[in-house]
């Protein structure tokens, strides 16, 4: 009988012991899946939030994706770091919410960090923040607003329609039709290249550089008074600024066709030297 007693205390026991060790792996299989999903996203963690807008009249279609970055921005020329980023799918009409979620132990209270914004659809870039948005340190926000700018005509498509704000004129001068050719595939393209920003009292200068060659400047105004230009580098030379009242054409340097606002030619290509000088004061502020 104790033999027979004993097996039966040890039948008893495997019984017991099994759903127990069972309960024991299941309670360590979710307390690791806990611990996986506080490194994504910790408890902690503190928001940006804001909106995205942008002016044009277009639906975005199913296949937009907005890419929202937090960056350290650096003065060195080295990598800037990501700190934190969020992508959205289907989002929908503006104004666009956002809540970034970051790990504010990643912030130093003595570096710059900048949002930076871009839809995009079937894999092209259709908007995108024209500068970096200044957050977090030095008295500046958590929560903003980023207007972007229309990168590429791609994102005319709209009900079936194309919205072409700023369109070629009939009897467009040849050399003008083609300096904007350019400027538009330069434009489809800037996420590509390193961004830098300016400001100079009531002026925002922002200028994109391919190493240390100039690809296109923006210099906007800040007071209201709509005074603004954008200047676009062949090989890191001048060759097209564009303002709401003018049009200047440059080759090899020499300017030789000037514009009014509604790009048609004027008589006598005046005024290169005072343009080239002012884009070079405003490349000086870069360093270039």
């Amino acid at each position: 009988m104790d033999g027979i007693e004993a097996r039966c205390a040890d039948h008893t026991a495997a019984r017991i012991a099994r759903p127990v060790a069972l309960a024991a792996a299941l309670s360590l299989a979710l307390a690791l899946a806990g611990c996986a999903s506080s490194s994504r996203a910790p408890r902690d963690a503190a928001h940006l939030t804001g909106t995205l807008v942008y002016r044009e009249p277009i639906a975005l279609p199913p296949s937009a994706r907005v890419e929202i970055q937090l960056v350290e921005l650096r003065d060195d020329g080295e990598q800037e770091p990501l700190v934190a980023e969020r992508l959205m799918d289907q989002p929908g009409p503006p104004p666009i919410a956002f809540s970034l979620p970051y790990d504010p132990r990643s912030i130093d209270a003595s570096r710059t960090y900048a949002l930076r914004a871009r839809i995009r659809a079937d894999g092209e870039l259709w908007f995108a923040s024209p500068f970096d948005v200044r957050v977090l340190t030095a008295g500046n926000p958590s929560r903003v607003e980023i207007l972007l700018d229309r990168v590429t005509d791609a994102a005319a498509v709209s009900a079936g329609r194309v919205l072409a704000p700023d369109p070629d004129p009939p009897g467009l001068d040849p050399r003008v039709a083609a300096v904007r050719q350019e400027a538009r595939a330069i434009d489809t393209r800037l996420d590509r290249f390193d961004m830098r920003e300016v400001v100079q009292g009531a002026e925002r200068l922002q200028l994109w550089v391919d190493g240390e060659r100039p690809v296109k400047l923006v210099a906007a105004d800040t007071s209201g008074l709509g005074r603004s230009a954008s200047y676009y580098f062949r090989d890191g030379e001048l060759f097209w600024v564009r303002s709401p009242s003018m049009g200047w054409v440059f080759e090899g340097g020499a300017l030789v066709l000037r514009t009014d606002g509604k790009l048609q030619p004027l008589a006598g290509a005046t005024g290169g030297a005072a343009v080239l000088g002012e884009v070079e004061s405003r490349l000086a502020l870069f360093g270039l």
